[in-house]
């Protein structure tokens, strides 16, 4: 979606949207000015929304919070291919000491 159906979708102004770009709140895809904005994006906004709102976040906090919640998605990757890979090496006849 577009930078102006995103802020329609959340009802924030274009300047919150700038702001929250400049601060690197977003992945990089959604950076450029011409940048198209996903779904994903949508739902990373509203959790901004809620940590500024509801829960008196500052912007700096905010940083961190996405830091971190980035890391733990990260983290639920990599266990998932990891036990991915062990669950395969019983497949293949194995003891599971690959």
């Amino acid at each position: 979606m577009t930078r102006e159906e995103f802020c329609l979708t959340l009802g924030i102004e274009q300047t919150t949207l700038q702001f929250w770009l400049e601060e690197g709140w977003f992945g990089s895809s959604s950076a450029g000015e011409a940048a198209m904005l996903s779904e994903v994006d949508v739902a990373r906004a509203r959790l901004i929304r809620q940590l500024l709102g509801q829960m008196g976040v500052n912007a700096q906090g905010v940083g961190i919070i996405l830091d971190l919640v980035d890391q733990v998605h990260g983290f639920r990757s990599a266990l998932r291919r990891t036990s991915a890979a062990y669950a395969a090496s019983f497949d293949n006849g194995g003891d599971g000491n690959a």
